[in-house]
């Protein structure tokens, strides 16, 4: 009997195909998201940092500068905040997207697991329908041969 072969793998790999695709097109995303929020805990740390060095100074100077600098970051967080909030709509699309691709491997993985179950129960039927004929036919023999 022939080997065992699934009519569609050619789409069962293209659906794989598409699921490492779209996996990693929700890393970039996710790498773009842990990007935005280290830029974010920067910020937090530089605004501790600069504010414990103006709390120390008693130069008006620093004073005004440290407070332009806070101005900054906080212009700066809000920026990454947009932007966080954009990379979470779009992680989400893309999780839905992968969620999809996952469930179309899995179906066409299920029916090729049942093509294999019913292909090797199908062989087995052929190979002890076999065994059943080439022990007849060695009876067979067996008996012309006392004739």
């Amino acid at each position: 009997m022939q080997k065992f072969s699934f009519n569609m793998q050619k789409i069962l790999d293209l659906r794989n195909y598409e699921l490492d695709q779209a996996e990693l097109d929700l890393g970039k995303v996710n790498a773009e998201i842990a990007r935005v929020n280290a830029a974010l805990d920067q910020i937090a740390r530089d605004r501790v940092d600069f504010g414990r060095l103006a709390d120390e100074s008693h130069d008006f100077t620093m004073h005004s500068q440290t407070r332009a600098f806070f101005i900054l970051l906080d212009q700066k967080k809000d920026g990454l905040l947009a932007e966080l909030a954009q990379l979470e709509v779009i992680a989400e699309q893309k999780r839905e997207v992968v969620r999809l691709a996952m469930q179309k491997v899995k179906v066409l993985e299920k029916l090729k697991e049942k093509k294999y179950a019913q292909w090797k129960a199908e062989f087995e039927a052929q190979e002890e329908l076999a065994m059943d004929d080439a022990v007849t036919a060695q009876q067979y023999r067996k008996s012309i041969e006392e004739e």
